[in-house]
């Protein structure tokens, strides 16, 4: 499906209403941009169509939100940021270390942040909960750090994640509803 094509069956025309835009002088002009006309979300702005090219080829008409959205042509739900893109139907699996891969428990999330901030560089990488609910994580940076001011150092980040709200860790999708899900994991973990 050609992109112009694709964008008056899913999309309306409106000003921005994105940064840095949405503070403006009411008066003054700003840029078009298409939205969603599912939800109203952000698509792409006028002029910057071919940015979005991938989503018409694949036809991602229906629920079409910022990131997700079901393609009819191929049956798969798909999850997608300017980084990458991915469909996903009955079947399809998630396993640690996949993009759409939302950690089980405490201790999952843990290892996830050890496994995510652990490379090149680092030795001593260390994560655990603090009182204030973050996940804190730390390194010393070791002698072949490009920077050789740091060698040595410890340095660290801050793992943010909502201690409430943990996803299914490893498991396979059973239903539509299901790969919509990961849809939306995928979505999150390219964003």
């Amino acid at each position: 499906m050609n992109v112009n094509d694709y964008l008056q069956q899913v999309a309306d025309i409106k000003p921005t209403h994105v940064a840095p835009f949405e503070d403006a002088d009411p008066n003054e002009k700003r840029p078009d941009c298409y939205y969603s006309k599912f939800d109203g979300s952000y698509i792409t702005m006028v002029g910057m169509e071919d940015n979005i090219a991938y989503l018409a080829e694949r036809e991602i008409t229906d629920e079409l939100t910022h990131g997700v959205g079901f393609s009819p042509k191929d049956g798969k739900w798909y999850g997608w940021s300017h980084r990458a893109i991915y469909g996903f139907e009955i079947g399809s699996t998630c396993e640690k270390g996949s993009c759409h891969y939302q950690a089980a428990n405490e201790q999952d999330e843990i290892e996830k942040a050890l496994e995510f901030w652990s490379g090149e560089n680092k030795i001593n990488v260390t994560a655990e909960k603090k009182s204030d609910g973050i996940i804190h994580v730390g390194w010393t940076y070791d002698d072949e750090t490009p920077n050789r001011k740091i060698r040595g150092e410890r340095g660290g980040s801050d793992w943010h994640y909502n201690a409430e709200k943990f996803g299914r860790g490893e498991w396979v999708a059973e239903t539509m509803e299901d790969a919509k899900q990961m849809a939306a994991d995928f979505n999150e973990g390219v964003s």
